[in-house]
């Protein structure tokens, strides 16, 4: 069976894991800081917690690029078997790109918490599945997070885990769409920069999804490798 690719490990690859998960934590913090951000848009809560999310996930965007400079350092300085660096820097520069989206995500909220034209577009419509969209989005990094958990141990249970990554791309990307359309179906009830701001922030969300289908692409090319 296709097991184990690192069943033998370098000092160099071992610390290169470590900072990968190290990445991933800060990572995941940030998109369920985001998560939080939005369920309080929808719930209207109260402003002083909205700008403290805001600040926290900023906070573990800055601290996930510390890691990958870090990171980085460690592998460009390495010697890797079966060719991995580039493979390695690939899949951290993918990873921060989560965190980077994650960030703008809620700056974007954030310029626009005293807009209520566009927070009542985000809490007031249902066919504006804000809430299932970030669901969905959670749900495709959670996915990535297990199968980074399986790269020490098996490739099968990996590709299947990157494969729901994709699923849950693809589900996150069809209700993009629709919101998309819906909001500009909209347009007339609305002023340009509500329509405007409605619409990065769709975008950006949906990049998180993406990057994370990215990141799961590489770690699949990093598993073959090392196991070949």
């Amino acid at each position: 069976m296709f097991r184990k690719p690192f069943g033998v490990l370098g000092r160099r690859e071992s610390k290169v894991l470590k900072l990968i998960n190290q990445h991933l934590e800060l990572i995941i913090k940030a998109v369920d800081e985001l998560e939080m951000l939005v369920n309080l848009v929808f719930d209207d809560g109260p402003m002083a917690i909205f700008e403290s999310k805001v600040n926290t996930i900023s906070t573990y965007e800055s601290l996930a690029d510390d890691i990958y400079l870090e990171a980085v350092v460690e592998v460009c300085q390495g010697a890797f078997f079966s060719g991995l660096r580039e493979d390695f820097i690939r899949l951290f520069e993918t990873m921060d790109d989560i965190a980077d989206f994650a960030k703008g995500s809620s700056q974007i909220l954030a310029r626009n918490r005293t807009n209520r034209p566009f927070l009542g577009r985000i809490r007031d419509d249902p066919e504006m599945s804000f809430r299932v969209f970030v669901e969905k989005i959670a749900n495709s990094l959670l996915s990535f997070k297990q199968a980074v958990a399986c790269l020490r141990t098996d490739v099968n249970a990996l590709v299947e885990k990157c494969i729901e990554v994709k699923g849950w791309e693809e589900e996150a990307d069809e209700i993009k769409s629709k919101l998309v359309d819906r909001i500009f179906a909209r347009r007339s009830e609305m002023d340009t920069l509500t329509l405007l701001e409605l619409k990065d922030l769709v975008l950006t969300l949906d990049e998180i999804a993406d990057a994370a289908e990215r990141s799961s692409e590489v770690l699949i090319i990093i598993a073959a490798k090392a196991r070949a």
